[in-house]
């Protein structure tokens, strides 16, 4: 059984790989290939020539560095899917956060309260929760779903997914899988398509290629960028909508491989939820007992303030004794 699972294990990513970096990864090439081929000074029926003229070595040669260069493109792109998604979602450096970063968190604030009234629950944060509005309208949709079970049942999403995510059946983990890859895809191909643009523009700009060639690749990647972009938030909304679906409906399967029962009622679940992730968090055992919920704290009564010039009963005392010893010694001399 092992053996079977770590084999359908490898179709799965082999298809997946194949799907999101491959396939991608080749047809960019071709395309660099054949921009590199008409936009150069040299017709492209002499290029043709000049290749039929090469012996079959050389041919089995370049074609062999052509696949080793789509290889290495993709893979470099199968090991950045987690860093481009990030970067996507708006996880940006310091300084691209403090100013693009900043004023795309204002203008998604803006338009979320703009639209208050309107069902944007699987697009944004809740309206309570803006300063976790993220700078790009991707990081809003992922963050909207990434806080649904905690605003719903109190279970952090990102100590719970990994637990829960191997107890979902086939069909749901399937459609996580299916949604998953197709969000990556899309970013990959949008990705692809910027590179191209600017690498085929710039070279048949340098190399004074045609102009219709140059608009080709400038406009045609930019079109291509802007589309599987948007098909990207489509795929991020119902990657989100399946992540909500889990929660839903399989929290109790992992509760009761914890061993615990579901408690009844929505504020005992939320308790529930709330003692096991922070046992899971910072290692508080689940019986321990809750802090108070804090209520609006009230000033604590000071002490009236005294006067500077007041004296304290002791003050007094040492200033008379002080007087009198200090007459004591100048009367006899008067």
């Amino acid at each position: 059984m092992f053996t079977m699972t770590l084999g359908e294990a490898a179709q799965v990513a082999g298809r997946r790989f194949v799907r999101v970096a491959l396939l991608p990864s080749l047809v960019f090439c071709f395309l660099l290939v054949v921009v590199a081929a008409v936009g150069g000074e040299r017709p492209p029926g002499a290029l043709l020539r000049a290749w039929k003229s090469q012996p079959i070595e050389v041919k089995a040669l370049l074609a062999a560095g052509f696949l080793a260069g789509v290889l290495l493109v993709s893979a470099f792109l199968d090991s950045a899917q987690t860093a481009l998604l990030r970067c996507a979602e708006g996880y940006w450096g310091r300084i691209a956060d403090r100013s693009l970063g900043r004023i795309g968190r204002r203008c998604h604030r803006l338009r979320l309260l703009r639209q208050a009234g309107e069902p944007t629950h699987h697009l944004y944060p809740p309206t309570t929760r803006l300063h976790e509005v993220r700078p790009t309208r991707l990081g809003n949709i992922l963050t909207s779903a990434e806080l649904y079970p905690q605003l719903r049942y109190g279970i952090d999403a990102v100590l719970v997914w990994p637990r829960l995510f191997p107890l979902l059946p086939g069909g749901l983990g399937g459609a996580l899988a299916t949604a998953r890859a197709e969000l990556s895809a899309l970013l990959v191909r949008a990705l692809l398509s910027c590179v191209f643009a600017v690498v085929g523009a710039g070279y048949v700009a340098v190399q004074g290629g045609p102009s219709a060639l140059l608009l080709i690749c400038l406009w045609g990647g930019g079109l291509l960028a802007w589309a599987s972009y948007r098909g990207a938030l489509n795929a991020a909304v119902v990657y989100g909508q399946h992540v909500r679906v889990a929660f839903d409906l399989h929290r109790g399967d992992l509760l009761a491989v914890l061993g615990e029962e579901r408690r009844p009622g929505p504020e005992a679940e939320r308790d529930q939820w709330k003692r096991i992730c922070l046992f899971w968090h910072r290692g508080v055992p689940t019986h321990h007992e809750m802090p108070p919920a804090e209520g609006p704290r009230t000033a604590p009564e000071l002490p009236e303030p005294r006067s500077e010039s007041s004296m304290s009963l002791t003050q007094l005392t040492v200033a008379v004794a002080v007087a009198a010893g200090v007459a004591g010694v100048l009367v006899p001399h008067l």
